[in-house]
């Protein structure tokens, strides 16, 4: 379990990073309004689906182990 949350911490600072870059294009000017929302948008589904199949691998790995 505490893999699986140091895997979900790592991946929300990767998350944050991204969001920081994302901010940091807009403001300079190098990416428009709209595309800093559908990037943001894009990047928490891609989140989402990787703490799914980080939680689905768990769940397998607790399966396997208490067979």
């Amino acid at each position: 379990k505490e893999r699986l949350e140091q895997a979900k911490v790592s991946l929300r600072k990767h998350r944050d990073e991204v969001v920081r870059d994302i901010d940091d294009k807009e403001k300079k000017k190098e990416m428009s309004e709209d595309e800093k929302f559908r990037s943001k948008a894009d990047l928490q589904k891609l989140t989402d689906a990787e703490n799914k199949k980080l939680e689905e691998h768990y769940s397998k790995k607790e399966r396997e182990i208490q067979s």
